[in-house]
Order: structure tokens, then sequence, then C-alpha cells
């Protein structure tokens, strides 16, 4: 009897320790200590060289684990090597034992594998594959919309962004008309001036107060020597825009100025302030005019008007410090005012993105910075 017992506490004590190893064995398991896992967080944690080493480790042990090839490659990437990252992807699309999706997953990082290589045409040729499978995909659009704008083919970018719209149900007129003149410029470049002006009309058929279109559209016709057509454009630009016209006023001066009937500016200028827009440049430009013949009376009342409703102009202040100076009420605080707004107006930027704060001193249509679409604002000074 004594026998049997020992024998039974024997089982007992063996059959516990071997439940406990198992189920300590289980409970590693669920803390989930296999190389992939590990990998997974140590890219939570931003070590990527401890989850490089772990993915590696898995794709020796499960050749069939799609994923950890695929972080695999992004973080070669990552680290500056697109192209072996680009290699690994590549190679995952000719195996016979992959999904659907994991094929989409695959081509969408080859994307950013080409595009962070500099190899924007194969790059398009994935996310047009990506497209080719899922025409409904508005991401998958937007990506290779971003990839054209990014190679500069404004005629596909328009292409896309258009079909982006449809299906969001969406009007971005301003946009695609930019589109437009991005195109134009681009035939610009390549000489191709009237091709150009067709895009440029283009762009004001889309909207009627494009900017650049009516800017660029007269620029065209006056390295052709069409200096009335040009003068032609810009008079309409500032007709229908009088709140932007000033952006127009350096180019009607030269083409008047070769006409010889440089007088007209003074007109243009006061039809513009008597249809009361906000912009002072109009104001500021008359006032620098009747400077220069003399009127320095006009030329101060003028800045009297923009100071009331822009205190902190200071290119008016300047202006104005300068026609007191040349009325003769000179004094040593003059002078020293003058060498300050001098330094100050340099400094000075007329335009700003509203997206990222990028400074510029031409307006700019597409932030070079951020890549934000007409984003530049004004700034009353």
């Amino acid at each position: 009897m004594v026998i049997y017992l020992i024998i039974i506490v024997l089982f007992i004590i063996i059959f516990t320790g071997v439940l406990i190893a198992i189920l300590r064995r289980k409970k590693q398991k669920s803390r989930g200590k296999t190389p992939y896992i590990d990998a997974l967080d140590m890219l939570l944690e931003g070590k990527k060289d401890e989850a490089l080493e772990y993915l590696k480790k898995t794709v020796k042990e499960d050749t069939k684990n799609i994923m950890a090839y695929i972080r695999l490659g992004d973080i070669f990437r990552e680290k500056g090597s697109p192209i072996r990252a680009a290699k690994i992807h590549r190679n995952l699309l000719v195996r016979g034992d992959i999904t659907e999706s994991e094929a989409n997953t695959i081509l969408h990082h080859l994307v950013f594998d080409y595009r962070a290589s500099g190899m924007l045409n194969k790059a398009i040729e994935m996310a047009e594959r990506l497209i080719q499978k899922n025409k409904k995909n508005v991401d998958n659009q937007k990506l290779l919309l971003s990839l054209y704008e990014e190679k500069g083919d404004w005629d596909k970018a328009f292409f896309y962004r258009q079909s982006i719209n449809k299906w969001l149900k969406k009007r971005d007129q301003d946009i695609l008309a930019l589109y437009k003149v991005q195109s134009g410029l681009s035939f610009v470049e390549r000489g191709l001036e009237h091709e150009a002006r067709i895009r440029f009309r283009e762009a004001l058929k889309l909207t009627k107060t494009c900017i650049p279109a009516y800017l660029y559209w007269g620029d065209s016709y006056r390295r052709e020597g069409r200096n009335e057509d040009a003068y032609r454009v810009w008079r309409e630009f500032t007709v229908k825009n009088p709140e932007w016209a000033h952006l127009a006023f350096n180019r009607l001066r030269e083409v008047l100025f070769d006409f010889g009937r440089y007088s007209e500016i003074e007109e243009i200028y006061k039809e513009i302030i008597s249809k009361g827009p906000k912009d002072p440049a109009s104001y500021l430009s008359l006032a620098e005019l009747y400077k220069k013949q003399g009127k320095l009376d006009q030329a101060i009342e003028l800045c009297r008007k923009v100071l009331e409703n822009n205190p902190d102009s200071l290119r008016c202040r300047y202006l104005l410090v300068q026609l007191l100076q040349q009325k003769g009420e000179e004094s040593p605080a003059l002078e020293e005012a003058i060498q300050i707004l001098d330094k100050e107006i340099k400094k000075e930027t007329a335009f700003h993105c509203t997206q990222c704060g990028f400074e510029s001193f031409e307006p700019l249509w597409r932030c070079p910075k951020c890549g934000a679409w007409n984003t530049f604002l004004v700034q009353q000074k």
C-alpha cells in the first residue's frame, strides 16, 4: 500500500512538472518571442538596426512571411539603400505564392523605392499598375498624381486630378487652371510659345481669375515682340482683377516706355484706385510716379491715405520719409530713419505660403517647399 502511495505521489509530481513546462512554453509563445514579433517591437521603438537583424533572421527561418520581406525592404530604403529595397520587393512579385492583396502592397512599396532612387518613370509604372488593378482606388490615383507633379508632366497630372475630382465629386478649377499654366511654362522652356499660349488661354477658360495665366500670356507675346498684344492682355487683367493689378505694373511700365506712351501709366493707376482695391500698391505706385514728377504734395497725400489703413507699411513709410526729405524737411532724425527703413525694407517679403510659411519675393502658384497649390497671400505692408 505504501509503495502504491509513493508511486501515485511521484506520478503527480512528474505530471505537475510536465504541465508547468508546457504552460511556460505556451506563455512564452503568447508573449510573441519570435524574431518577427521582436522585429515589430524594435520598429515601434524606432530601433531600425535591431529590427533589420530580426527581419533577416525571420526570412531565413520563414520564407513564406511576405510582410517580413516587405518590411525588410522598407528599412533598407529608409536607411538610404532604395535600390536594394526595390530588388527585395521586386523579387516578391515573381513568387507564385503571393495573394492579390500582397501583390498590391508590394507594388505600393516599390513606388516608394523607385521614387527614393530617383527613378520616377519606374515609380510611375508601378503606380499605374496599381490603378489598373483597382481604378476606383482614389489613394492610388493621388499617389500617381503626386508622381506626375514631381516629374513635371502637367498634362498627365491634369488628367488624373480631373479623375480624382470625378470620384470625390468635387471641383477645384483654380488648381486645374494652375496645371495648365505649368504646362504652358514647360512649352516656354522648349521655345514653343504658341503652344504655351494655348495652355494659358485654357487656364482662363477654367477660371477667369487665374492670375499667372494673364501674366505669362502677355510675357509670351512680349518675347515674340508682339507688344500690342501683350499690352492688351495685361490691361484686360488689370480691369478684371484690380486687387491684383499691381502684379502687372512693371510689365505695363516697360511696354508703355517702349511705345513712348509712359504718361498713360498714371491713368492706369488712377483707374485702379477709383475701383477701391484694398491693396495699397496702386496708391504707392502713383505716389512714386508723382515723386519722379516733382508733385511732392500729391505724393505725400497718397502716402497718408495708405497709412490710414496700413500703418505698418514699411514701403509707404520709407517713401514718405524720402518725400519729406526731398521737400526740405531734413533733420538728423530723418536721415537716421532713412537708413533704418532702407535696411528693413530689404528684409520685407511680399508673399508667404499659408501652408508651411515659405517666403518669396515673387508670387508663386505652387510652394517649392511643401508642394501646396495656391497658398500664397500678399502681406499688406
